[in-house]
């Protein structure tokens, strides 16, 4: 009996590996496999019904239970249901006096194995081999009992015969199948964990977007290769897969090395650790990485083969970030001083520049704010004007002056620019400063040359011009009259001719002395040259009598202290001063007019003998008429077409001519020629100047298209004066773009020659129109430089291309150490600043010579040609048939 319940259960042990084969196959498709699992454990039933053990008709015993009860237990309903359904209805088929009993049996195996796996899965009961022995004792208790309902003739002996049997065999039949199926399933659940757990590493290593992975044998042959490699390397996946990875991305230099490193790996050694390497792109462009790798080895098995991965970071960025901090690194060490400071003003960083300038180590100012920089020159009023600036701009630039470790002062260039986080609050200020004590120096040099006299050190004609101006101004505000004194030196010729030069400078020295100690000290005392002084009383009275009377009585204090006696080396000698006087309130004259007029009456006082004070005559106002009827021929003028541009070369060391300067002409009909020099001033002050500035522009805008198309003068520049008026239309640089495409001519033959007058108001607008029109190629040359007091901080922001040199200091550069010195110091000055020079007014090879050792190669003037109408001009470049020598 027992052999025959043990070959029974054997038989379906057998087939119920058919579950795990079927959860292998079908693992892709769940309801499938529930389905194909109930078929196969009904259908094991079945057979195991097909030969049961047989103790009388129509009841039969089989290990129907064991399968079924298994089969709930490890499938769940819809396989427990399914084989329990297909096993009743065959059992009931089958018919005979057991088949109502064998229904109930299957029925309560597949429900207590389902009711165990539902406790299974809430975790009250577990599947080790003893709980599944102590399931199959309960289950086959449980048939043992429904023996009792059989029949009467069958019972009794089903229970003394089958009762032991079955409970011992088929309890440890559902150990056994138990431990079976649950093997079978933890292994597919392990294999299909691995499958995931390599889905999602492939995923991730796939997905990763900074690093480039590669996987390969130990050949090369490339097995993986993730979206990142594609991007890195330029190969699509299905390109790179089954190539081999040496011949894809691996330069000739490095191959060897690369080989033996996978071989390494494939034996198992420890891999090399990362390194930077430059390998290949598709597009044969190097590629900078940083690379690590690893094996996989194999499971063990003999015929396993490693797979390999190589991890790759892209370095392009970090390169280029690196050299960008390496530029920036550079720059910061750059010639200009540069403070880093946070948003409290407190020093974080200076470089080395910044240290040689000021004098303190880098250890000395960080931790300290700028303040500890002050000169005391600021007031609070500059710091809070930079600091509005600095909020509502986010950067400040201007001339500033700070104090050396020494403690002593310098003049600086300051540039402060705010940095900002990207909610736009301040994080760090960076100030760049540039030492413009030199410059400074030579801007004192030449303003000091250019506006006092070397001898006496008073100041000369410009600075009283200057002066007078404003003393005229303030004079319209307040009402108050002023007075020229115009003194000359009675026979001061004699002087130079009997004792010599050196004791008219004696005695013009002392004079200066003299002078100055006569008036008070809010007035001036100019010296014009010569022998020539001008001595300007301010705010004398608002009353013309009495203004008058106390201009007489200084008058007369000075003609009694330059009569006193003088002593010139060791020599006594005496000299006395002819005085012209005359008054003025506001504008009522012009300046020159005004010192016309007390020219005209220190004439007046040599007349009546000398040594003697002289009131200017209102007779003498008949220029004042002339001018007034200057000013209607000049409407009328230009009207009738009675201006004429003459044209004076501009010459090369060389001799060949590099362009003209255009200079208007009046033709008048009953006036003759009228010099530019009467007439300009007159049309600047009437306002003429415009139109008349815009007539020369157009007539050389004209001359450039024509010329353009000649080879002998295609190449040739006009040079223009602009003058302040005219320069500060507001529309001036779209008049003169407007003109330029107008007539044709090539913007970058035409150069606008300007006044340091001009920077006087408004320099940004200024700049802004300059570069409007040095953006289309017009040139720009700042004309009689030296002769005005502009700033040369100013000048380093003009986009300038030239300097011209004044004709007053040429024409004494070789008998006057001023003149030359000014001259040599703006030649040294343009060329410092990247600028071409051109001198004015050169009339001699002696000049021409002192000029070109000093560095200055460019000249205009009488020595090689006069101005002259163009008809004349094409005859003048014919007969230049070679560059004209030099001396």
């Amino acid at each position: 009996m027992f052999l025959e319940l043990t070959k029974d259960l054997a038989l379906l042990l057998a087939l119920s590996q058919l579950y795990g084969y079927s959860r292998s196959l079908l693992r892709a498709y769940p309801r499938v496999e529930l389905i194909v699992a109930g078929l196969l454990f009904g259908c094991i039933s079945v057979v195991g019904m097909a030969m049961p053990l047989t103790l009388a008709p129509g009841v039969i015993f089989d290990a129907r239970a064991v399968v079924l009860s298994m089969a709930s237990l490890f499938g769940g309903p819809w396989v427990g249901g399914l084989a329990a359904g297909i096993a009743g209805t065959y059992r009931w088929s089958q018919g005979g006096a057991g088949a109502p009993m064998g229904v109930v049996i299957i029925l309560c195996s597949a429900g207590m194995g389902l009711l165990y796996h539902y406790a299974h899965a809430r975790g009250r009961v577990g599947l080790r081999w003893w709980q599944l022995l102590l399931f199959g004792l309960l289950v086959n208790s449980v048939q043992i009992y429904l023996f009792r309902w059989l029949p009467a003739s069958v019972a009794p002996l089903a229970l003394g015969m089958l009762a032991l049997p079955l409970w011992v065999i088929f309890s440890l039949g559902t150990v056994l199948l138990g431990l079976v199926i649950k093997d079978g399933r933890n292994r597919m659940d392990a294999e299909q964990a691995l499958r995931s757990s390599e889905l999602r590493f492939r995923s991730l290593l796939q997905n990763v977007g900074s690093v480039a992975v590669q996987g390969y044998r130990p050949d090369g042959t490339v097995t993986y290769w993730n979206a990142a490699s594609e991007r890195l390397y330029g190969y699509r996946s299905d390109h790179a897969v089954g190539r081999n990875v040496v011949d894809l991305i691996v330069p000739s230099r490095l191959r060897a090395t690369w080989l033996q490193q996978m071989n390494d790996l494939a034996q198992g050694r420890a891999a090399a650790d990362g390194q930077e390497l430059t390998l290949v792109h598709q597009n044969g462009r190097a590629v900078y990485v940083f690379s690590s790798h690893t094996a996989v080895l194999g499971d063990g098995a003999p015929d396993a083969v490693p797979e390999l991965f190589r991890f790759d970071i892209d370095l392009a960025e970090r390169r280029a970030a690196d050299a960008e901090l390496r530029v920036a690194a550079t720059a910061f060490d750059a010639q200009e001083g540069m403070v880093v400071t946070d948003a409290q003003r407190k020093i974080l960083r200076v470089n080395q520049a910044f240290c040689r300038i000021s004098g303190y180590t880098e250890s000395e100012v960080v931790g300290n704010t700028p303040a500890m920089f002050k000169s005391g020159h600021q007031d609070k009023a500059f710091y809070a004007a930079m600091n509005a600036a600095l909020a509502t701009d986010g950067h400040w630039k201007g001339e500033i002056w700070n104090r050396r470790k020494n403690g002593n002062l310098y003049p600086q260039l300051l540039n402060i620019s705010s940095v900002k986080d990207d909610q736009g609050a301040v994080t760090h200020y960076v100030a760049t400063q540039t030492d413009i004590t030199q410059h400074k120096a030579a801007e004192d040099q030449i303003r000091q040359l250019a506006f006092y006299d070397p001898l006496t050190s008073l100041p000369n004609r410009r600075l009283l011009l200057d002066r007078l101006k404003h003393a005229m101004a303030g004079g319209a505000r307040s009402g108050a009259y002023g007075a020229l004194l115009f003194i000359d030196l009675d026979h001061f010729k004699n002087l130079n001719d009997t004792l010599g030069h050196d004791m008219g400078d004696l005695l013009l020295q002392q004079v200066s002395l003299r002078l100055l100690a006569t008036v008070r000290e809010e007035d001036t005392v100019a010296r014009l040259g010569g022998d020539e002084y001008v001595v300007m009383l301010e705010g004398l009275d608002t009353v013309r009598q009495q203004a008058a009377t106390r201009a007489i009585q200084v008058g007369e204090k000075v003609i009694a202290a330059l009569n006193a006696p003088y002593r010139l080396a060791g020599v006594e000698y005496h000299s006395t001063p002819s005085i012209g006087l005359t008054l003025f309130c506001g504008h009522e004259v012009e300046v020159e007019e005004l010192l016309k007029q007390a020219d005209l009456a220190m004439y007046e006082a040599k007349g009546a003998g000398r040594n003697a004070l002289r009131f200017f005559d209102p007779l003498m106002q008949a220029a004042v008429t002339r001018r007034a009827a200057l000013e209607n021929d000049l409407r009328q003028g230009l009207l009738l077409g009675q201006f004429q541009l003459y044209y004076q070369p501009q010459v090369a060391a060389s001799g060949v001519v590099l362009g003209v300067e255009a200079l208007i002409r009046w033709n008048h009909p009953e006036r003759g020629v009228v010099s530019p020099g009467e007439f300009i001033p007159v049309a600047e002050d009437c306002g003429q100047i415009v139109a008349i500035g815009n007539w020369v522009l157009e007539t050389a805008c004209e001359q450039l298209e024509a010329w353009a198309h000649q080879p002998a003068t295609a190449a040739l520049t006009i040079a223009v004066n602009v003058s302040s008026l005219q320069f500060r239309q507001p529309d001036f640089a779209d008049y003169v773009l407007g003109l330029l495409d107008y007539t044709g001519a090539n913007p970058q033959r035409l150069k606008l020659e300007l006044t340091e007058s001009l920077l006087v108001v408004n320099v940004d607008d200024v700049i802004a129109k300059m570069s409007a029109l040095r953006v289309r190629g017009v040139g720009f040359s700042l004309d009689d430089f030296g002769t005005g007091y502009s700033s040369l901080a100013y000048l380093k922001r003009l986009p300038l291309d030239q300097l011209k040199i004044d004709q007053s200091f040429v024409r004494d550069v070789l008998t006057d150490p001023n003149d030359a010195a000014i001259a040599s110091t703006i030649v040294a000055l343009g060329h410092s600043l990247g600028l071409t020079v051109i001198a004015e007014g050169v009339e001699t090879r002696a000049q021409q010579q002192f000029l070109l050792d000093k560095g200055c190669t460019t000249y205009q003037g009488y020595l090689f040609a006069r101005p002259m109408p163009i008809a004349e001009f094409g005859s003048y470049l014919n007969s230049l048939p070679t560059p004209i020598p030099l001396p």
